[in-house]
Order: C-alpha cells, then sequence, then structure tokens
C-alpha cells in the first residue's frame, strides 16, 4: 500500500486501541483497586510524524505497527487522585474514539472509492 493508506490504517488501529481500552476501564469501574489504563501511542505517533514531514518515508516503516504493539499501562495519575476509574473520562475516551474511527473509515473509504474510479477510467 502507500503511505497515506497505511497512515490511515495507523490511525483507525489506534482508535480501535482506545476503544478498546476505554471499555476495559469501563467495565472494572467497580472492581476494588482496579486502575485505569491507558495506551502508549509514542512510537506511533512518531512514525505518523516522520511521514508527515518526509514523504520519502517507506509505507513499510507504517505498516509494521500492528494493533498487538501498542502498550497499555496503569494511570499513575488516576491512582495518585484517589480516583482510579473516572467513568465520565473513559466514556468521553470512548466517544472520541468512535468518532476518531468513523471519521478514518471514511476517509479510506472514498479513497478506495477513488482509486476504483481511477483503475476503471473514469473521472
Amino acid at each position: 500500500m502507500d503511505l497515506t493508506t497505511e497512515a490511515i490504517r495507523l490511525g483507525i488501529h489506534m482508535a480501535r486501541t482506545r476503544a478498546e481500552v476505554a471499555s476495559t476501564n469501563i467495565a472494572n469501574v467497580n472492581v476494588d483497586g482496579y486502575r485505569a489504563r491507558r495506551a502508549d501511542f509514542g512510537d506511533a505517533v512518531g512514525l505518523l510524524h516522520q511521514a508527515a514531514t518526509d514523504s520519502t518515508t517507506s509505507p513499510d516503516r507504517l505498516a509494521i505497527a500492528k494493533h498487538e504493539t501498542f502498550r497499555t499501562e496503569t494511570s499513575k495519575a488516576d491512582a495518585i487522585n484517589g480516583s482510579y476509574v473516572n467513568l465520565d473520562g473513559e466514556v468521553a475516551e470512548l466517544e472520541t474514539a468512535g468518532t476518531d474511527f468513523q471519521s478514518l473509515a471514511t476517509v479510506m473509504s472514498r479513497r478506495f472509492a477513488l482509486m476504483q474510479l481511477a483503475l476503471a477510467g473514469k473521472n
């Protein structure tokens, strides 16, 4: 695939991970001692930044970032504040991830539709 398609795919995987982490936090809101988890997208954001600033970046660099490579960690900030899971914050995180996923899926769908038109030779 091309660089743009791989960047969109990576963004979709990031949104999926955010939704999964928020869902897990919501599911465990009443579990004593459970601390909120957060996904670490540092490497993925770095790859996306590199792709945005360097058009010679290989799409394969983005393709290696898989959903399973995003680490989830216990949030120390939530534990320090005495609030192990902020339910309102998690619902907002889930909604944001859903909106991101939907937007990126729409962009990908339109991109493939344009490719299909180009292959068919239509304007």
